[in-house]
Order: C-alpha cells, then sequence, then structure tokens
C-alpha cells in the first residue's frame, strides 16, 4: 500500500510539474486555444462505451472514416477524437452522426478527465500518435489498446532512439500494433515493442473509402474546358513552385489552370499575398463565381473537404511536403481519383508508396521547382494531346490492408454486449 500511495504521489508531482508545459502549449500555439475546453479534457462529444479511435489531422480523419463502417459491421459503436481542429472539422464532415472532439493533451489530467468520460470498450490509435500519457491512463483503466497504420519513418525511428526507454514503456502497454510494412514493425520492435504483439497489416490510405467525394457541380462547372493542375496539401514555398509551374505552362500556350490547397487554412492570408505578388489572376474557392476559370486562373480552395473532388476533375497533381522538407502527405489521394501525381524529394514518410507509384508509371519525382515546371508541362502536354492517358487505375495499388486490420482489431476489441 506504501508503495502505492508513492506511486500515485510521484504520479501526482509529475503531472504538477508538467501542468505548465499544458498551459504553456495553449498560450503559444493559438490553434490550440480554439476548443480549449475539449483540449483539457472539460467537454466534448462522448458516447461512453464506444471504441475510441484517435487520429492526427486531415489526413488521418479520412483513414478513420475507412474504419468506422467495418467496426459498426462488428457491432461496435464509435468515438473518434482529432488533434486539430482541421482533422476534427473534416472527420464530423465525413461522419457526420460518430461523436468526435479534440483529442485531450497529452498531459495526465486532461488524458484522465477524457478516458474517464469516454470509458472507452478499446482506443485505437493510427500511424505514429504515440501519446505516452493518453496510452498510460488507458492502460490504467485496463482499456484495450491498438495501434494501426502505423509508421515510423527513418528520420522519426532515429530520433526516437535517444528516447527509447520512455518509448519503451509506451509500446510496452500496447496489445496490438498493426504496421505498414516490414520495416516499420522492426523499427517498432528495435523501440521496445513487443515483438508477439506486432503484425504487419498495411497502410489503411490504400483502401478506398467506403463512400465516395459528393459530387460538386459548381466546382466541375469552374474547371470545364481547361486542363486542370492541383497543387495539394502544399507548404510554404510550394505555391510558389506550383505558380511557376503554371507560368510555364501559360507560356507554352498550354490551357491549364492551377486548383490550390494549402495544407494549413491559417496560412491561407500568406498564401493570399503570395498569388497577389505573382500577378496570376485568382479567386478564393467561397467567392468564386461560377463561371469556369479561364486559363492561366488560380482557384484557391479556402475551406475543408474539396480536394478530393478537385482531384477527380485534374489532369495532374502535385502533392505537398515533399518539395518542402516535410516528408510528404498522401500521395495515393490524387490516384486514387485517377489523376497521375508529381512529388519531391522529401518524402520520408511515403517512401515506399512513393517507389510503388513510380514503378507503377502513375507518377513522377522532382527535384526542384524547375523541375516541377518541366514535369508539369510534359505531363500536361501529353493529356491535352491524349486525354485518355490520364486515367490512372487505384486498384493496382491496393493492398487488404483494410481486412487485416480488422483481424487485428477484432483480437483486441471486445465482443460487444448484446
Amino acid at each position: 500500500m506504501i508503495s502505492g500511495v508513492l506511486r500515485q504521489g510521484g504520479a501526482a508531482i509529475v503531472a504538477a510539474g508538467a501542468a505548465p508545459l499544458a498551459l504553456a502549449a495553449l498560450a503559444f500555439r493559438p490553434a490550440w486555444r480554439s476548443g480549449a475546453d475539449e483540449r483539457l479534457g472539460l467537454s466534448g462529444e462522448y458516447d461512453p462505451g464506444a471504441v475510441w479511435l484517435h487520429g492526427a489531422s486531415v489526413g488521418e480523419a479520412m483513414l478513420l472514416a475507412r474504419l468506422v463502417p467495418a467496426i459498426r459491421k462488428q457491432g461496435h459503436r464509435v468515438q473518434a477524437s482529432l488533434t486539430t481542429l482541421t482533422g476534427r472539422d473534416t472527420f464530423r464532415r465525413v461522419q457526420p452522426d460518430v461523436p468526435v472532439r479534440l483529442a485531450p493533451i497529452d498531459h495526465p489530467w486532461p488524458v484522465a478527465s477524457a478516458v474517464a468520460q469516454a470509458r472507452p470498450a478499446a482506443l485505437v490509435l493510427v500511424e505514429t500518435e504515440l501519446w505516452p500519457s493518453l496510452i498510460a491512463a488507458a492502460s490504467r483503466r485496463s482499456v484495450p489498446l491498438a495501434l494501426v497504420s502505423g509508421r515510423l519513418s527513418v528520420g522519426s525511428w532515429q530520433r526516437y532512439r535517444s528516447l527509447r526507454p520512455l518509448f519503451a514503456r509506451t509500446l510496452q502497454r500496447i496489445d496490438r500494433i498493426g504496421a505498414r510494412s516490414e520495416a516499420d514493425a522492426e523499427r517498432f520492435v528495435s523501440l521496445g515493442a513487443d515483438p508477439g504483439r506486432v503484425h504487419v497489416t498495411g497502410d489503411l490510405k490504400r483502401e478506398p473509402l467506403s463512400t465516395a467525394p459528393a459530387a460538386q457541380p459548381d466546382l466541375e462547372r469552374m474547371l470545364a474546358g481547361s486542363l486542370v493542375f492541383v497543387a495539394g496539401s502544399t507548404h510554404a514555398g510550394e505555391e510558389r513552385a506550383a505558380l511557376g509551374a503554371l507560368f510555364a505552362c501559360r507560356e507554352l500556350g498550354l490551357p491549364v489552370v492551377l486548383v490550390l490547397a494549402p495544407r494549413h487554412l491559417e496560412r491561407l492570408s500568406e498564401v493570399e499575398r503570395e498569388l497577389v505578388a505573382s500577378g496570376q489572376r485568382w479567386r478564393r474557392r467561397s467567392e468564386a463565381l461560377e463561371g469556369p476559370l479561364q486559363p492561366g486562373e488560380v482557384l484557391l480552395l479556402d475551406g475543408l473537404g474539396e480536394l478530393a473532388s478537385a482531384y477527380r476533375h485534374a489532369q495532374l497533381a502535385f502533392v505537398g511536403g515533399t518539395l518542402a522538407p516535410v516528408g510528404g502527405h498522401n500521395l495515393l489521394e490524387p490516384i486514387q481519383a485517377g489523376c497521375p501525381v508529381l512529388f519531391g524529394p522529401h518524402t520520408d514518410r511515403v517512401s515506399e508508396v512513393a517507389a510503388q507509384i513510380i514503378e507503377a508509371g502513375v507518377g513522377r519525382a522532382v527535384r526542384d521547382a524547375a523541375d516541377l515546371a518541366r514535369a508539369c508541362v510534359e505531363g500536361l502536354s501529353a493529356a491535352a494531346a491524349t486525354p485518355a492517358a490520364a486515367a490512372i487505375h487505384f486498384e493496382s495499388l491496393r493492398t487488404d490492408a483494410l481486412a487485416r486490420t480488422l483481424e487485428l482489431l477484432h483480437e483486441v476489441i471486445p465482443e460487444p454486449s448484446p
């Protein structure tokens, strides 16, 4: 009993010591101040007893959307949390009948409050959402834990090795880890995960959504009559590169329009300044008239949930976070929409998929902004001459990741009560 009291007292001291860090996160990250009550575990949409799915942002929201129908089909209710506002709002749009909230700050007090309110049948984390306090709080309540579509890039793995004792303790609390690849599985084990609990289940982002993006006739009308180049999930510097590619196409007389979709909407004012400086004609999607864009014009997507639809109308796409040293975003989303994809050299997060896309002939790596412009001219020139050349089949890159993930979760999630 004394040792238990000491452990509880030690945990309280650690929590109190970490409290200023949690408050600093709210103070210095303005985006985190919105929904602060949810981040502090004080409120939110809960469905006690339901399986809790957790992801980071927009990409993970769409990944979770692939899991929801299958988990429900097994008789379970579902609740969800996302780290970012855009992630939460995206999930709410694609799964409007699933309770969703912002994830608690990874501090013992907010996560304890959130777990107590959620009382989840199981906690399912995706990709690299390895929050030590959240995992510890769930483990203390004997909540079954799983990580699915788990990934560890080489860079992340090298950074985490210096914190191996912390990560080993966290990973050992997880009942099952479904890794994207053999390499990811080996990295989890090297950081301390129990080898018997780690299985290769594949990348859930290769699975199609249960429902296709809703058709948007006004967007289709706006993009009609031109070749469409979409630059999606862009970061600082990549909008300028995309505009350079548009300018190169205009110089050769190609009737190209550009759709720009910044990864983070809080950068919109920065991107708008870049557009003004470029001298190109441009419109905001939220304010645009329905008339079709003219060749050389730019459409700025300034809301959530329209990138997938834009890809469906495009002849060529560039996925950001790859010219900027971020590591890459979902390269398969344009492929799934039937659109070839370009990407830069920084693909640490998506290296396996990038290699397979190149091998399948449905995409191409570019070195820099000048190379992006050349590839864009070549790709759109070919699409103008033979439009059918842009019809790429996503099926060739699919796996059975969803089925294998559900098998893994079946070992973790208890049977639903009658």
